[in-house]
């Protein structure tokens, strides 16, 4: 599988986890969103070697785009655990 076929997989499935209900199945959503957040550096990985570091970093800066609101609340998260201390 080429580099451009993975990333577009992984484009359309945050897309489609983004259109999931956030009122019920809330942690569902959080959940699929973190699996995308997991997954992401196996494949920038993979388009970093096919493409080199210009088209890594604008993969990167997409990926960043589309999970910012997952980004945020993640780093939100890790700062309230760190207060905790």
């Amino acid at each position: 599988m080429s580099s451009f076929i993975a990333i577009c997989i992984w484009a359309i499935s945050a897309n489609v986890i983004a259109v999931i209900p956030w009122a019920r199945p809330y942690r569902l959503h959080w959940n699929l969103a973190r699996l995308l957040v997991l997954v992401l550096p196996v494949v920038l990985y993979y388009i970093g070697q096919q493409h080199g570091v210009l088209w890594l970093g604008v993969a990167l800066a997409v990926a960043v785009f589309q999970l910012r609101l997952m980004l945020r609340h993640m780093y939100r998260q890790a700062m309230e655990k760190r207060r905790a201390r």
